[in-house]
């Protein structure tokens, strides 16, 4: 009898929202009636920047930086729980892999408020046009932003363009596409974004056309187009952007958004949720508290990854100044007796342990000048690259490269990308478009193993480079 009184109650109560009752007051916001005025769509703009917060200090790093020869992580005697991170370093995870999956799921939050924000400015009667097609072209440059991430990690994927509105148009669009249809797409954002957006904007962190010019540049470049890349890239150096004289500054936390910075992640320190935690991400586990931070650590899970690896500290030449604002190699662990060396380009006094303002950069000068001198070599314009990547190598204190043969110019860009953008989320990126991520990664591989006899017999054992895609969501498109 009670199982019944209940089942008419429900029943009872549906009909009763079907014929009497609003459900959503009309003086409520929601997503029906939000969408109308030009601040709306600004907060609306602002969410589809937010998702860069939880990419850069959780996934990204994770899967672009301690994939590649450059980082590893520290072995956690005392907390084994971080398996999932170690079998990112190690290419031993399976495609259910959290931390892969929350990294699909960041981009493609970032990617349907692009789309809200896409669909529906263009049918709201707002009269400002200069400040609508500066919201249209921040958001279709953080739309290809989040795509150009996607493809690269994953190679086909879901390509969603309009706003989500039932289940049946979330199903229907769930649907992975081809590498080629995605690219295609990220041009079209990143041609309307150069055209829509302005030089510079007041706000800082916001998205420029220079930014959106040497992002397509980047797509380019990945997809080997040499020549239209050098077209993007070229307006660039009669911009307002050139390197700062000291490398450091770039790193600087009172120096944010300098003459260098293209582009870059904003975080702000305080009680506001907009932080980050690199400093104690990046401390080595065992390192005692207040050296590395200046606060104590958790001494778990919460610290040491992205451990710079002894393939990259080799790597640097003698006399690179780029080496100590990098990196701190001072720590000797009382466990193991070895320095354990950790990044320090993301450390600075803070007030609040675990909150820093730190900013993750995404494309500096730098990386126009190293860009565009790859893309001259590879389109037989070596004598004019080399001018280029001896700017990179004045400021890093180093001789000028006078060679001129192809073969060993590529190698020497390689080379000091690496160096200059070492913990920038670059070198994974970098060894998949050079076509030297197999060779390099098996090389690294057997150094590694030789290292630290700790490693499991799976280690290194399948070297791919495309993640898997992940298994709950190949679920839902079946």
């Amino acid at each position: 009898m009670k199982k019944l009184l209940i089942i008419i109650f429900i029943i009872g109560l549906s009909a009763c929202k079907k014929n009497y009752l609003t459900v959503e007051p009309e003086t409520n916001q929601n997503g029906a009636n939000y969408f109308k005025t030009l601040d709306q769509f600004v907060k609306a703009l602002n969410g589809a920047y937010a998702p860069l917060h939880g990419l850069y200090t959780r996934s990204y790093w994770e899967i672009a930086e301690m994939r590649s020869d450059n980082t590893s992580y520290q072995l956690n005697t005392d907390d084994r729980s971080g398996n999932l991170r170690e079998e990112l370093d190690e290419f031993r995870e399976i495609n259910l892999n959290d931390d892969v999956q929350d990294f699909l799921q960041g981009n493609y939050l970032g990617i349907g408020r692009c789309n809200v924000i896409l669909t529906r400015l263009p049918k709201a009667a707002i009269s400002d046009a200069k400040a609508t097609d500066e919201i249209i072209g921040q958001a279709s440059f953080l739309r290809a932003y989040y795509y150009f991430n996607l493809v690269r990690m994953f190679g086909e994927v879901p390509l969603i363009l309009e706003e989500i509105t039932s289940t049946e148009n979330a199903f229907s669009l769930n649907k992975r596409k081809p590498a080629a249809d995605i690219y295609i797409s990220i041009i079209n954002d990143l041609n309307l974004a150069i055209t829509k957006l302005p030089e510079v904007f007041d706000e800082k962190g916001r998205a420029t056309k220079g930014a959106a010019r040497i992002l397509l540049a980047d797509v380019y470049l990945s997809t080997h187009k040499y020549d239209l890349a050098i077209q993007k890239l070229r307006p660039l150096l009669t911009s307002n952007y050139h390197l700062l004289e000291n490398y450091a500054d770039n790193f600087d936390v009172k120096k944010k958004n300098g003459p260098e910075s293209i582009f870059e992640i904003q975080f702000m320190e305080g009680p506001n949720g907009l932080g980050s935690d690199f400093t104690d991400l990046f401390a080595p586990w065992d390192s005692p508290d207040g050296l590395v931070t200046g606060f104590e650590i958790t001494h778990d899970t919460g610290n040491g990854w992205n451990i710079p690896t002894q393939d990259l500290l080799d790597a640097y030449e003698e006399g690179d100044l780029r080496r100590a604002a990098s990196i701190d190699e001072n720590y000797e662990s009382e466990n193991t007796g070895k320095i354990v060396p950790y990044i320090k380009k993301y450390n600075s006094v803070h007030a609040v342990r675990e909150i820093t303002g730190n900013n993750f950069p995404v494309y500096r000068y730098s990386n126009v000048l190293l860009m565009l001198a790859e893309c001259l070599n590879e389109t037989g314009m070596s004598v004019e690259a080399i001018p280029y990547l001896n700017q990179v190598r004045k400021r890093a204190g180093l001789p000028d490269f006078l060679r001129t043969g192809q073969a060993e110019l590529r190698r020497a860009i390689l080379h000091e990308r690496r160096i200059e953008f070492a913990f920038e989320n670059q070198r994974w990126y970098d060894l998949l478009r050079t076509g030297t991520a197999l060779e390099v990664m098996t090389r690294h591989a057997a150094k590694e193993k030789k290292e630290k006899n700790y490693l499991s017999v799976a280690a290194y054992g399948n070297i791919r480079l495309l993640y898997q895609y992940p298994q709950r969501d190949i679920n839902l498109q079946q």
